[in-house]
């Protein structure tokens, strides 16, 4: 029920974009800011209670300065790929994004075998590919904010010249992993086959149609986070292991501290001297941030999938 109504929502905010008013810039980026306070940061933010049930669910000891560290480490190793590969870095990223997505998109799937990571990482592949690649002209002025944009112009002019072709292949890669996907698992039926592939279409629907900064407020704020923030609360919620006084208490607390985080490292660049700025330097937190975030998802993801 969730999934058809934050589409509906996706489809109000398109039709009100094309054919009552369109959003002027500032105010997608206002938008864009306030949901990325409100929800993009705070789906992340429940990390430690996360890695606490898993640890519980797995018979592990839970040891909280390893798990700080490894946050950290994780954190930290990655900022650092970014910093002096920046090409090989966002590359890195992109896929660990698209993994991310997939599997939070597609959690009612068995993809524990090689080809259900395939099918996942694809499917956000293909997500990626329309926000990024379908509005490149738009990506192209954040990038260009950094150093490591500037330097790397040939790259960002081949990408934009190939855009298409890359995103026609990504597109092939999905259809080819879902079709032998679903031929594998013939368990499944035709109804959830069906329903899958028309909520991906109204997806990329949404996503080619609205400007970029509109389209990833409406796919991670919206769609990404507030379901990624329900398995959360679910997972936590199991068996009364945690209040939804603690899970408020954690996410808010850490919450403020990555946003303080993304704050402080901006002020040691330029962060604030323009919107496009403001907005690399976010999608560069959110980056940093998705290394630790990702493996503690990934861990949550596979108890769910062993418990069904």
């Amino acid at each position: 029920m969730i999934k058809i109504l934050l589409l509906s929502l996706g489809l109000t905010l398109l039709f009100v974009q094309h054919y009552i008013i369109a959003l002027e810039t500032n105010t997608q980026f206002v938008v864009f800011i306030v949901g990325i306070l409100l929800l993009g940061v705070p789906h992340g933010a429940a990390d430690f209670l996360v890695a606490t049930r898993n640890s519980d669910l797995s018979k592990r000891k839970f040891s909280i300065p390893f798990f700080f560290l490894d946050y950290l480490g994780r954190l930290l190793l990655f900022a650092g790929i970014l910093f002096f590969f920046p090409v090989a870095g966002n590359l890195l990223f992109i896929f660990f994004a698209a993994y991310h997505f997939g599997e939070t998109d597609l959690s009612q799937f068995k993809t524990n075998t090689l080809l259900g990571k395939l099918f996942v990482t694809s499917y956000g592949l293909v997500i990626l590919s329309v926000i990024l690649l379908h509005h490149f002209d738009d990506v192209i002025p954040i990038y260009q904010m950094f150093e490591a944009g500037k330097e790397n112009v040939a790259v960002l002019d081949w990408i934009s010249q190939n855009r298409y072709n890359i995103l026609s292949m990504v597109g092939v890669l999905f259809f080819t992993s879902t079709f032998i996907y679903f031929l594998k698992n013939r368990e499944l039926g035709n109804a959830d086959k069906g329903q899958f592939l028309v909520r991906l279409a109204i997806i990329i629907f949404i996503l080619f149609n609205l400007p970029m900064l509109l389209g990833f407020t409406f796919y991670f704020i919206v769609w990404h986070s507030l379901l990624s923030l329900r398995n959360i609360v679910s997972y936590l919620r199991k068996q009364n292991t945690f209040s939804y006084q603690l899970i408020l208490k954690q996410i808010t607390m850490y919450s403020s501290l990555a946003i303080i985080g993304i704050g402080a490292f901006g002020l040691t660049g330029f962060m604030f001297i323009n919107e496009n700025a403001i907005a690399g330097y976010i999608f560069l937190g959110l980056a940093v941030l998705t290394a630790p975030h990702m493996k503690i998802m990934y861990d949550m993801y596979g108890a769910i999938r062993q418990k069904r």
